[in-house]
C-alpha cells in the first residue's frame, strides 16, 4: 500500500477521535494559532487551508471574515469539519500531494500543526503551493521541528522517548501509545527555510511552544494556573527572538511567496 493511501487509512481513522485527542492543543495553543492567523490574514480574503482537519481553525476564520476553500486528504475529516461550518465554506477531498490541481490563485493559505510533516515530498509541495497563490500572498504553516530542547530533558526524565524519533529525522504516529503506519518527517527550521526558498520568503518563526511543555504533557493540568500564566507571558517575549525561536516543540512559519 502506498504512503497516500496508508495515511488517508489512519486519517480517516483519527477523524472520530480527532477532536477528543487535540482538546490539550485547544487549551492553549489554538488560540496563538488562529492569533498568527488573524495578524497576517485579512477579512474578505479568499484562502486555502491545507489539512483542515476537523475545521477548528477554519470555523474561527470564517467567522473573522474571511472566505475559506478547505482541504484535506481524509473525507473523515471533511464530513467533521462540514458539521461544525456547514455551508459557509467550499470543501475538497485532495492530499497536500496534489495542491496545484486548483486552476485559481487564492490570496494567502495555512497549514496547522504538522500537517506538512506527513506530506510525502515536501519540496515539491511548496513548488506546486507556489502556483495557487497571488504574488507577495502569505503562507502560514506550523511544522514539528526536529530540534526541540525539551525533547533531550522529558527523554532525561524518562517521561517520553519522542528523541529518538527526532533525532532519526522521522517516526511513525502514535496514538494512546501504539504506533500505526502513518508517517511523519521532521525538520529543522534551517531545512524548511532551504526547501521553501525558491518559491518562499520566510519572514518569520516562532517557537511552539518554546518554555511551556508540549500538549501531550497536559500542562494545564499539570501546572498551578500561577506558573502557567507566567510561563506564557514570558514565552510570548522569547519565542520570536534568536536562538529560542529555533528550538520550540513546533515552529510557526510565516512564508511570503515570491
Amino acid at each position: 500500500m502506498d504512503e497516500l493511501k496508508v495515511n488517508k487509512s489512519f486519517w480517516d481513522f483519527y477523524a472520530e477521535i480527532y477532536d477528543e485527542k487535540k482538546a490539550d492543543f485547544d487549551k492553549y495553543l489554538r488560540g496563538r494559532s488562529i492569533k498568527t492567523l488573524q495578524t497576517f490574514f485579512k477579512p474578505g480574503q479568499n484562502l486555502i487551508e491545507i489539512g483542515c482537519g476537523t475545521g477548528t481553525e477554519s470555523l474561527e476564520m470564517i467567522k473573522y471574515g474571511c472566505k475559506l476553500t478547505l482541504t484535506d486528504l481524509s473525507p473523515q475529516m471533511l464530513k467533521k469539519a462540514y458539521e461544525k461550518i456547514g455551508d459557509k465554506a467550499r470543501y475538497v477531498n485532495l492530499p497536500a500531494e496534489y495542491i496545484d490541481s486548483f486552476k485559481i490563485q487564492f490570496d494567502g493559505a495555512y497549514s496547522s500543526f504538522g500537517v506538512l510533516n506527513c506530506v510525502t515530498d515536501i519540496g515539491e509541495f511548496f513548488k506546486k503551493l507556489h502556483t495557487i497563490l497571488k504574488p507577495n500572498a502569505y503562507f502560514i504553516a506550523s511544522i514539528i521541528n526536529r530540534w526541540y530542547w525539551g525533547d533531550f530533558l522529558f527523554f532525561a526524565l524518562g517521561i517520553t522517548n519522542y528523541l529518538k524519533k527526532r533525532l532519526k529525522g522521522w517516526g511513525y504516529i502514535s496514538v494512546d501509545g501504539k504506533e500505526y503506519n502513518a508517517k511523519a518527517n521532521f525538520y529543522s527550521v534551517f531545512k524548511i527555510k532551504k526547501i521553501a526558498s525558491p518559491y518562499f520568503e520566510l519572514e518569520k518563526c516562532i517557537a511552539f511552544p518554546i518554555l511551556l511543555p508540549p500538549p501531550y504533557l497536559k500542562p494545564k493540568d499539570r501546572l498551578p494556573e500561577k506558573i502557567f500564566k507566567i510561563l506564557d507571558k514570558i514565552e510570548s517575549a522569547l519565542n520570536g527572538l534568536f536562538p529560542f525561536k529555533y528550538f520550540g516543540e513546533q515552529t510557526i512559519f510565516i512564508f511570503r511567496r515570491k
